[in-house]
């Protein structure tokens, strides 16, 4: 079903040295690089996918500039490397969120367009002070078993 996005993180995963980097059988997969969890989620039987990664809980008193600097970055993708940025309802998390068409990339071409997203991440992450131990996978319906780089 997800044979084309399959082989392009196959390609990905061998230059980062992981074996059968795959989506799993709802067509997910997750990487963590140290901080930052990149989730990858296939949109439907298309060569798309949803990179997602949550920055993080804002603080309930974080006060107007907080929000202020997260509207800025997310201005025009000036500070996000193309993805969005919004809040989760009911969790106050952070959450970064971008659409990826997969066809004609090959692996270089997946790995600047996910080291642009984490480098974004980790960017907008620092214009809040997130709430301790609140930088997690997104929750999903599906088992998050995330993969870690360093």
């Amino acid at each position: 079903m997800y044979e084309e996005i399959n082989r392009l993180l196959a390609d990905f995963g061998n230059c980062l040295g992981l074996k059968s980097l795959a989506l799993d059988q709802n067509g997910y997969c997750c990487l963590a690089f140290d901080a930052i969890y990149v989730n990858i989620e296939a949109v439907g039987e298309s060569a798309w996918v949803l990179l997602y990664s949550s920055l993080g809980k804002v603080a309930p008193d974080a006060g107007q500039d907080v929000y202020m600097r997260l509207l800025e970055a997310n201005y025009f993708f000036q500070q996000t490397a193309g993805a969005s940025l919004g809040l989760e309802t009911g969790t106050g998390l952070a959450v970064m969120t971008q659409a990826v068409n997969l066809a004609y990339m090959e692996a270089s071409d997946l790995e600047a367009v996910i080291k642009a997203f984490v480098d974004a991440a980790e960017h907008c992450a620092q214009l809040f002070n997130p709430v301790q131990e609140s930088v997690q996978p997104l929750t999903t319906p599906f088992s998050v078993n995330p993969i870690i780089l360093a």
